[in-house]
């Protein structure tokens, strides 16, 4: 089997054994999504695997953390998962955990009993693209999820014993809607158990229906202040016990910290006060390129 699109993995995963498990979305409707759009949706076979981690094998240790590859690979069958965890399983025994992405609707699709038995064999690890609180901005990048269907499900997860990683996206409701999408995100996460949450500040790449939308006059990007204002509101709002980071090429600026440290969620909000207050919008907008726009 030849899979085309090339792997791609969070920060997080960077001293992981990766391992091939899909290519494609079984959803790829997202309009801001770039990363599976003209990849068919393929699965690995249990053979495929296997010579995939002998090949890798050596260049790992026995208690290495798997993450297995693609846009959402946690959509498979459970059956077709289990005989994936049955292969690591006995190819690579010590392993710490396995983790891979997932969609609000995979999880929905799956059993209490289902999430418990794939925790028990090893999965024990989901990310998850959550983007926003906010369900007006949820539809128009049609994400085909709900915030409630979001906490619904996260919640399920805690349940089984599963942890995730969350993903939000900054600026994705456009010109507006930032401090209310701030604060929308904060009101959902703070119902909900996220290991991580991490930001990435929305860019309009090209060749994607935002594009589109945006040539068309349909969303206005909005601006650098615009996304620090929403991460501001965000985080004076965000209330669990959580880990956020920030460290991302697209976000205007960088921030890793553990949210139950009071004293260092003070200095970041501090330091986005500061540099809110100090610097022009002109300075804001040329701390990130966003060169991809200008591809279109």
């Amino acid at each position: 089997m030849t899979f085309t699109e090339p792997a791609m993995r969070p920060p997080q995963e960077a001293r992981s054994l990766l391992l091939r498990a899909t290519q494609g979305c079984t959803y790829n409707k997202c309009h801001f999504c770039y990363v599976s759009r003209g990849y068919p949706f393929m699965a690995v076979t249990e053979n495929d695997l296997e010579h995939e981690i002998f090949s890798l094998r050596p260049m790992f240790s026995d208690h290495t953390p798997v993450y297995m590859t693609g846009s959402n690979p946690f959509a498979l069958p459970t059956e077709k998962l289990r005989a994936y965890l049955r292969v690591l399983r006995r190819l690579v025994p010590h392993f710490q955990r396995v983790s891979m992405q997932s969609r609000i609707a995979d999880i929905g699709h799956k059993s209490d009993e289902e999430l418990r038995e794939l925790r028990d064999m090893g999965l024990t690890h989901l990310y998850i693209g959550t983007e926003n609180g906010d369900d007006s901005v949820l539809a128009l990048m049609n994400k085909g999820q709900t915030a409630a269907e979001i906490v619904e499900q996260l919640l399920r997860l805690d349940e089984a014993g599963l942890t995730y990683t969350t993903f939000y996206i900054l600026g994705m409701g456009g010109k507006g809607k930032g401090r209310s999408s701030g604060s929308a995100t904060a009101a959902m996460f703070n119902q909900v158990h996220p290991q991580l949450i991490t930001t990435t500040g929305m860019t309009v790449f090209p060749h994607t229906p935002l594009a589109d939308m945006a040539a068309r006059g349909e969303f206005i990007e909005a601006s650098e202040r615009e996304k620090l204002e929403e991460l501001q509101t965000f985080l004076s709002e965000l209330t669990i016990d959580v880990f956020y980071d920030g460290v991302h090429y697209l976000n205007p600026l960088n921030y890793r910290f553990s949210n139950k440290d009071a004293e260092a969620r003070r200095r970041v909000l501090e330091d986005i006060d500061d540099v809110l207050r100090s610097c022009s919008d002109e300075e804001l907008e040329a701390m990130v390129s966003r060169r991809f726009k200008t591809s279109l």
